[in-house]
């Protein structure tokens, strides 16, 4: 179920415990202001009532080149732990095709499996998600806008986009791109072995690194959103910041703005993208680029694995709890999974 606009307010009118959320503007021209009678993202479903501690788990990729079964698991292993909610860092379907039937069918695949939680999934726009203006449509209609921010029991969570101009794919990319899609799901084990022996052909899949050439650009007006929001929210206890790439891995001019924006406040900023799980102190404050929860394997190295981050919000601080999700069991000591790392 996806709670509506009008639910929302009536929800924070009658003084349920909501996340005040504050939206920002999406990838058309309009109003940064937020609105909360008029405009904002969509979780999945209504955030739950209830006090005690921030408890919220952070996911990472799904796609592209989703290995079958491995996602739909990790939320029903996820349901096990008791979130407040779920953080995606972005590239939940596979995206880059302008069908909008299979556009529509991937997100409803995604949102089956959600449901399984049993709590909210506050989602981040990536590369595959929206790439074009077939998936930008269904992004809009049914998430929202590509940037929000929401407050929180304490904290501030600002939902940036990477991909605030979308970069299509040519047509004969996605057509081999799709092949390997398709590859994935009628023949996972030899899908594997053939992605892998490309990772072990190339230098840079060996090193584990990142393309440090890719830059992301937030754009001013986004920039300016950030900077307003932050105004609004001078001094939460804690700010958690998620973008799907990891633009601090790149000469990103604009990304630096925001960093800028950000100094001063105690915060921590998750990733995606990659595949690949590194954690760096910059400044003083954590940045976590999440390696995958579904999402094919792009190079070699202790940061290749599916995994789920429990973050408890302490008076001292965050506390971060990094399981794998082969190591996630239930009382009969089963996982669900198949094919995670």
């Amino acid at each position: 179920m996806i709670i509506s606009r009008a639910q929302l307010l009536r929800a924070a009118l009658a003084g349920a415990t909501l996340p005040a959320l504050a939206y920002g503007r999406d990838n058309a021209a309009g109003d940064s202001r937020p609105d909360l009678a008029e405009t904002g993202a969509r979780p999945s479903t209504a955030p739950l009532t209830g006090g005690g501690p921030l408890r919220f788990a952070v996911i990472g990729d799904n796609t592209g080149i989703a290995r079958p079964g491995v996602f739909d698991a990790a939320m029903r292993q996820i349901s096990w732990l008791r979130p407040d909610f779920v953080l995606g860092v972005g590239d939940l379907i596979e995206g880059y095709t302008e069908d909008r039937a299979e556009i529509a069918r991937q997100w409803n695949a995604v949102e089956a499996a959600i449901a399984r939680l049993g709590c909210p999934f506050v989602f981040t726009q990536g590369n595959h998600d929206v790439a074009n203006a077939e998936t930008l449509d269904a992004w809009r209609e049914r998430r929202g806008p590509g940037y929000y921010s929401f407050t929180f029991k304490g904290a501030l969570f600002v939902i940036l986009n990477s991909e605030d101009t979308p970069k299509p794919m040519s047509p004969e990319a996605a057509d081999r791109f799709y092949e390997l899609v398709r590859h994935m799901q009628t023949d996972p084990d030899q899908a594997e072995k053939d992605v892998q022996a490309r990772i072990a052909a190339s230098p840079t899949g060996q090193r584990g690194e990142y393309n440090f050439g890719e830059i992301v650009d937030l754009g001013d007006r986004q920039l300016g959103w950030l900077r307003d929001t932050l105004a609004r929210h001078p001094s939460p206890f804690w700010t958690f910041v998620v973008i799907h790439k990891p633009a601090w891995k790149s000469q990103s001019p604009s990304f630096a703005k925001a960093q800028a924006l950000l100094a001063g406040r105690p915060h921590t900023v998750f990733a995606g993208h990659t595949h690949y799980f590194t954690h760096e102190v910059i400044d003083g404050h954590d940045y976590i680029n999440m390696g995958v929860t579904g999402g094919i394997r792009q190079r070699f190295g202790a940061g290749t694995m599916d995994h789920v981050m429990i973050v408890d919000l302490t008076p001292t601080g965050p506390i971060y709890a990094n399981t794998r999700l082969t190591g996630l069991m239930d009382v009969a000591g089963q996982t669900g999974q198949v094919r995670a790392y």
